[in-house]
């Protein structure tokens, strides 16, 4: 059932855009909205400009903004209602509480009899955006490691992993081989660091251009999202990663029981 939003005044963001950085306007937009959710200045049910009027305010073109809005519908942030408007989505209160191993996605398949393996596409040190910074509880311009992996198990593309860890506690991990290697692996060879504890968030969305190319999708088609914390045995954040998997070649069993 579709959700009705209000149809109330639009909300005034306050986010600039440097048109003399590197950074695409619509990245800029995209994350400048994302960090006004976060930080909560955006919530629920709260209605953004149109692209019009935010357009005109930023002094950049429509077609900006529509991409910036439109990707942040696909990552389920917004939702867009004909002659409506652009709302921050409503988050749902019902979850769902699963206790189980921990393992990395490589020792995971691994265990499954598959054959995975990985290509990294990037690998960088760069400041954390607001959503990571929160996540991995990093001061303000916290800098981490940004790993981007493309998983493969028997040649078949099957997720994006964007890994961010923090730079002070693992450097090695921006210089690192980690092609063809378990991440968890690694931060344990090299820190002694194996995450102990995780908190998994799925959702839908569907893939952008670039997500499809990798996966080997049609634009727009479903995938699904996963949002992992993972801490260490003194419940410090270890590393925030954001999986999208190709829906066809990955399926989520979950066996549950009822409590009396």
């Amino acid at each position: 059932m579709t959700k009705e939003m209000p149809t109330g005044q639009e909300k005034t963001v306050n986010i600039t855009v440097d048109k003399k950085s590197a950074i695409p306007y619509y990245h800029q937009v995209k994350e400048a909205v994302r960090a006004l959710i976060a930080k909560g200045n955006l919530k629920p049910g709260d209605m953004l400009p149109s692209e019009f009027c935010l357009s005109d305010q930023l002094g950049i073109s429509r077609l900006v903004i529509h991409r910036a809005y439109r990707e942040l519908t696909n990552d389920g942030l917004l939702i867009r209602q004909r002659s409506k408007g652009t709302f921050v989505l409503p988050t749902s209160n019902r979850t769902h509480t699963i206790d189980g191993p921990l393992f990395s996605l490589t020792e995971s398949m691994t265990q499954e009899g598959l054959e995975p393996s990985n290509k990294i596409l990037i690998q960088e040190i760069i400041t954390s955006n607001e959503e990571v910074r929160k996540e991995l509880r990093l001061p303000p311009g916290g800098k981490v490691v940004h790993v981007r992996s493309l998983r493969f198990v028997r040649d078949l593309p099957l997720a994006i992993e964007d890994l961010f860890f923090p730079y002070d506690r693992f450097p090695k991990m921006a210089t690192e081989d980690l092609n063809n290697s378990s991440t968890y692996k690694t931060l344990d060879r090299l820190y002694d660091a194996h995450p102990h504890d995780a908190l998994d968030l799925i959702s839908a969305a569907a893939a952008s251009a670039e997500e499809a190319e990798l996966l080997g999708l049609q634009k727009g088609a479903p995938i699904m999202c996963v949002h992992r914390v993972a801490t260490d045995r003194k419940s410090l954040p270890v590393e925030y990663t954001i999986v999208l998997f190709h829906s066809e070649h990955y399926h989520l069993a979950v066996h549950v029981h009822r409590t009396e």
